[in-house]
């Protein structure tokens, strides 16, 4: 059978406006808690901001026997109902000298029951400020049209809050329950959460000065830090008994955590390969690599350059170190291991040819951790910053990509951001004038030790921090790996079925709705086999790849998320080769675009047999595998019957008017399609239409989360596409309330296989349709829309005007039958295939 024909994907230039957005969603107010006796309960808080008050006036400047206060200002904990969400709005002064403000939120369960801890610094004039709102709650009623009515003054407030208490050192900690509080007396390292103040100068003041009073006390003070729109973060080595001494001096605290510490590196198994394999293989290589070459940089254990299949595609300048007391080179394989997984992918396949191996890319190496001399807990953020800014710095016109298998030991719990993973997302984005860019990291592996534990612990393990990043790419492990010796290994059988979920894989299955879906792909991770309970490694069920100590084992075997990881890379790097104008959101929007399940992952179901299922069900098939294995020739080309076009744009999410932040833009493209051929030759027939939207988000973190106000991304995108048989006026006054008369109501969504309520978390959303080529010949119409975020909320940091970049990426896949759905559209569009 003669091979597809294929055809670069089509970059569309115009086909859309540009519209005023008014969404058409009225935001849902929390529930309110109803007091049968509104005054006793307004009398309670009452009595507690008097404590507060008289512990305020008479121990000013000095720090107290069981809460923390300062000279102007004093911390307080407002407790909540159970199951009662609090008006976290109603927290944060947006005064220039604000009297009161929002440190944080705490989410606490108690069984089945959620209780909400807001700590919040109060002035004098702040407690104040809460004792006429309680009194108004008491007193006053809620005036409507001239009427009075029966809701309390305050309602919203006031009713949800169960306690007011003074602040402990412990309120500031924000780590989840399972990992406890440290003891009062033991030395350990902090990692120390502080407010942004206005202005440059007051910030570097402020900095100094908190360094100044942590030494005072004996606290050692880390280089590094990291700088957040709202926050700034440092390590301190103390006691808990020295911060709660120092605390009231810093005026600005916010949160406290737990610092990061890398994950042990599996022990890789060595084999032997005979010499003429690599000269073999290398007579097969050849190199088109230049200047302008993309480059993966890889942030690992350092990778042996002097290997013959990497030292043409490393340079001697392309090696980098955190700390070059360690060296550069890799002393434990697992960064070459990287290496030449990024560029040859799995090397079996490579010996096993006799074809020629066309190189496009290089390689870059920034060694990142050293386990042989361990340094002290850092800011892995901070220094992962570093790593990237490295070689950025030294050779600023290479295209690149970023390639890490580094992660915390510890789970990213429930999808929560942390200083490492908000420093991705913030070099990702392009922060302080940087360019955007394209980062890998692995979902960090599960252990399974015991068969019977297998795929239960990895439903229930998360992935591991940094991973829970908005922007960058996680990527998981499935297999196909299932060929081992049986006489070799009696008795034996698979673990992971072919196309299931691999060994190592972790998953946010646990995660709360509001984080994002992760891992977004999986790649290939080897397999294990199982004899009754025990685990056994088999050789043949790993990837191959190079060996650091290249003299006399030159090969060996590899796997897991971290196998998977430079495979993705390698994918990227090919895609970013053949389309290398386009942004790092489409190469990433691409690469999601081009993934499917495999038939073990659907438990051999149909996609349209999957868009019945329950969303619970459809929710922890995208929480496992996210977006499915990724397809390298669908990413890279159009055929025939398979056409993608490809929309990079720039919208205005905000705009300030009056005194408010309103939504400004909405995009309604209309894309050229191929009518007639669907109309004509695919009446009837199943055609399946692939919608991506890609971009990337500002971080902004902090444990304010849990409030709409204090949202961690600057903004969100979503897209939604004409229905069958639905006009255009119609569809544009679904979309946009501006494009209504008034009262014009009772718009109904389009239906889909994944649907808005799951594939809305994060940064990137997909979803498909499948139908008539009829109906299908009517949906060209695809608007692209914001929702909200901190740019919107969070007026005073002035981002209310920035544009944001996306990528829109639309298929259309006929059946396999003789049909050119391609042609026509490139002939409209003037494109050469």
């Amino acid at each position: 059978m003669p091979p597809k024909p294929t055809f670069r994907h089509i970059k569309i230039d115009g086909y859309y406006q540009v519209d005023d957005y008014k969404s058409p969603k009225m935001g849902n107010s929390p529930p309110v808690k109803v007091h049968t006796n509104r005054r006793s309960h307004g009398n309670k808080l009452l009595r507690h901001l008097n404590i507060i008050q008289q512990q305020f006036e008479a121990l000013k400047g000095g720090p107290l026997a069981e809460g923390i206060v300062q000279d102007d200002a004093i911390y307080v904990e407002f407790v909540s109902e159970l199951n009662f969400e609090p008006a976290f709005n109603s927290f944060e002064s947006n005064a220039a000298q604000p009297k009161y403000r929002l440190l944080s939120i705490k989410k606490e369960k108690h069984g089945e029951d959620i209780r909400y801890r807001t700590n919040v610094m109060l002035t004098e004039g702040g407690i104040s400020h809460f004792y006429k709102k309680i009194n108004e709650y008491i007193s006053e009623n809620v005036e409507r049209n001239g009427e009075q009515t029966e809701t309390p003054k305050n309602n919203k407030l006031v009713s949800n809050i169960e306690a007011i208490k003074l602040a402990t050192l412990e309120a500031f900690w924000m780590e989840p329950d399972k990992v406890p509080f440290p003891e009062k007396d033991e030395i350990v390292w902090w990692e120390v959460w502080f407010r942004k103040k206005a202005g440059d100068t007051a910030q570097e003041a402020d900095k100094e000065k908190i360094t100044r009073q942590l030494r005072s006390i004996g606290a050692e003070v880390a280089s590094h830090e990291i700088n957040f729109p709202e926050h700034f973060v440092k390590l301190v080595k103390a006691t808990a008994q020295q911060l709660y001494n120092s605390v009231y001096l810093l005026d600005n605290l916010a949160e406290l955590r737990k610092p990061k510490e890398t994950a042990d590196f599996f022990q890789n198994l060595n084999y032997s390969e005979r010499e003429s394999a690599v000269q073999e293989l290398l007579s097969r290589v050849r190199s088109h690599v230049n200047e302008e070459s993309v480059a993966v940089c890889i942030l690992d254990t350092g990778i042996q350059r002097l290997h013959p299949l990497l030292k043409d595609f490393l340079s001697e300048d392309a090696l980098y170190s955190y700390n070059y007391d360690w060296g550069i080179h890799d002393s434990i394989g697992h960064g070459t291991g990287m290496a030449g997984l990024v560029l040859y992918g799995d090397l079996t396949e490579a010996l096993a040819a006799n074809n020629s191996i066309d190189i496009y890319h290089c390689i870059e190496s920034y060694k990142l951790i050293n386990h042989q001399i361990p340094h002290k807990p850092e800011l892995y953020g901070a220094v992962t910053i570093e790593a990237v800014n490295t070689p950025v710095i030294n050779a600023p016109e290479r295209p690149r990509i970023f390639c890490m298998a580094v992660t915390d030991k510890d789970e990213a719990l429930y999808g929560r951001p942390s200083s490492w993973s908000a420093a991705l997302d913030s070099i990702v984005f392009g922060n302080e004038g940087s360019d955007q860019q394209l980062f890998f990291v692995s979902a960090g592996n599960v252990h399974i030790q015991k068969a019977e534990d297998y795929t239960d612990k990895n439903v229930y393990e998360s992935v591991h921090d940094p991973a829970q990043a908005f922007n960058a790419i996680t990527v998981g492990a499935y297999t196909e790996m299932d060929c081992f010796d049986s006489e070799e290994f009696p008795g034996t059988q698979l673990l992971a079925p072919k196309g299931g979920m691999g060994a190592s894989n972790s998953s946010s299955i646990i995660w709360e709705n509001d984080w994002p879906i992760k891992p977004e792909v999986v790649m290939e991770g080897g397999n294990l086999l199982k004899q009754d309970d025990d685990i056994i490694t088999a050789h043949s069920l790993r990837l191959l790849t190079t060996n650091n100590n290249s003299l006399n084992t030159p090969f060996q075997t590899f796997g897991d998320t971290s196998g998977a990881t430079a495979l993705a890379s390698n994918f990227a790097a090919l895609l970013k080769n053949q389309y290398p104008d386009l942004w790092p959101e489409t190469i990433r929007g691409l690469m999601v675009h081009s993934a499917d399940w495999t038939p073990q992952m659907l438990q051999g179901r149909t996609l349209k047999e999957f868009s019945t299922l329950p969303v619970i069900e459809k929710r922890n098939l995208l929480r496992s595998f996210g977006y499915g294995v990724p397809d390298l020739d669908k990413a890279l080309y159009s055929a025939g019957s398979s056409l993608t076009l490809i929309a990079e744009r720039t919208l205005k999410p905000f705009r300030k008017q009056g005194s408010d932040i309103k939504y400004d833009e909405v995009h309604f493209f209309e894309f050229p399609w191929p009518v007639d051929v669907l109309q004509d030759y695919l009446t009837d027939a199943d055609v399946k239409l692939n919608v991506t939207l890609s971009y990337y988000i500002e971080p902004n973190p902090g444990s304010r989360t849990y409030s709409n106000n204090f949202s961690y991304r600057s903004h969100g995108l979503r897209f939604n596409v004409i229905k069958p048989g639905e006009d255009k006026d119609t569809f544009l006054k679904r979309i946009n309330k501006n494009a209504r008369e008034e009262g014009e109501k009772g718009f109904t969504s389009e239906d889909w296989i994944i649907k808005e309520q799951s594939r809305n978390s994060g940064s990137i959303h997909r979803d498909f349709w499948i139908g008539s080529g009829a109906d299908l010949s009517t949906r060209n119409c695809i608007a692209v829309y914001p929702v909200s975020g901190w740019y919107k909320t969070r007026k005073k940091l002035q981002k209310y005007d920035t544009a944001v970049r996306y990528s829109l990426i639309v298929t259309i896949e006929a059946p396999e039958v003789d049909v050119d759905i391609y042609t026509p559209v490139a002939n409209t569009v003037a494109i050469t295939t």
